[in-house]
């Protein structure tokens, strides 16, 4: 999360630069509700410790409401395909992916 919060600050200066600031905040999607609920949450835990530079980073955006971290299912995500789906979600994801099978008899 931290890194792509800093590509997202990154994206936003850049549309800064050309005099295009946007007006709502940007929405970093993730499939983990305990990163995102860490992140929100200003207590850590003691298992958390090594993560609080980059919780410190993503807080402080979320906090100024430049970004805002929304959770997504696994099933919603169309680059999941490392988890085990069935057959109709893998040729569904592969379908918006634009992934074909150029062997297949279809």
């Amino acid at each position: 999360m931290a890194n792509m919060t800093l590509e997202l600050i990154w994206i936003r200066d850049l549309l800064t630069v050309i005099d295009f600031l946007p007006e709502c905040p940007m929405r970093l999607y993730g499939n983990n509700k305990a990163a995102i609920h860490i992140a929100e949450n200003v207590a850590f835990h003691d298992k958390t410790k090594h993560i609080e530079v980059d919780c410190y980073i993503v807080r402080k955006k979320l906090e100024g409401k430049i970004i805002v971290a929304k959770h997504v299912t696994s099933g919603h995500q169309l680059v999941d395909l490392i988890k085990l789906l069935g057959r109709t979600r893998v040729e569904f994801i592969c379908d918006k992916l634009g992934i074909y099978d150029i062997y297949s008899p279809t």
